[in-house]
């Protein structure tokens, strides 16, 4: 189980994610908050070497914010159990370990993500199983429940609700956090 992590995790900070793709046109002319324009299957892919790793993302499309995934899941099951930063990306991929998602007993791994750039914003997840294996590679009933909950977890985030944001700007970026509580208190 170590070795998959340390794999996936040494890969991903080696990467070269599908995501660097440059967008042309704007494929975001309107984002939204506690909505998403539509749901892709997508491969996030990184490369160590030789070997290139394929994890399965779904992302969330034009959101109000590239965090929405990472606040979502903070927000329900608290601070990640880790961070994974790409070597091509100043934010990173936060990781939960053990996380009973359906409520079934079923235990997993979830990565958040997010990009945002010029006419592109998504929020994403990544999961695996118990046994490291991708749950999102198959178009199954699990798949399917496991999309829909992160797409309500979407719709009814709180905006009031700003817990994360201390915590994430602090482990990130210090001095980020000192300006936006600067403004804040300005405002």
């Amino acid at each position: 189980m170590k070795g998959v992590y340390i794999t996936i995790i040494f890969s991903i900070f080696l990467s070269c994610s599908s995501s660097q793709k440059v967008v042309k046109e704007t494929k975001c002319p309107i984002i939204y908050k506690n909505k998403f324009t539509e749901i892709l299957n997508e491969k996030y892919v990184t490369i160590n070497g030789k070997d290139t790793t394929e994890i399965n993302e779904i992302r969330y499309e034009c959101v109000f914010s590239a965090f929405y995934t990472h606040k979502v899941m903070f927000d329900k099951y608290g601070e990640w159990d880790k961070e994974i930063f790409p070597s091509n990306r100043n934010h990173p991929i936060l990781m939960w370990n053990n996380i009973d998602l359906l409520s079934n007993g079923k235990k997993y791994t979830v990565l958040t993500n997010g990009l945002e750039e010029w006419k592109h914003i998504y929020a994403s997840v990544m999961i695996l199983d118990e046994k490291e294996k991708d749950v999102l590679t198959e178009q199954n009933e699990e798949k399917i429940a496991l999309t829909n909950f992160f797409g309500e977890l979407i719709k009814n985030h709180n905006p009031e609700k700003k817990d994360f944001y201390e915590v994430y700007w602090k482990m990130v970026d210090p001095k980020r956090w000192e300006e936006i509580k600067q403004y804040q208190k300005n405002r």
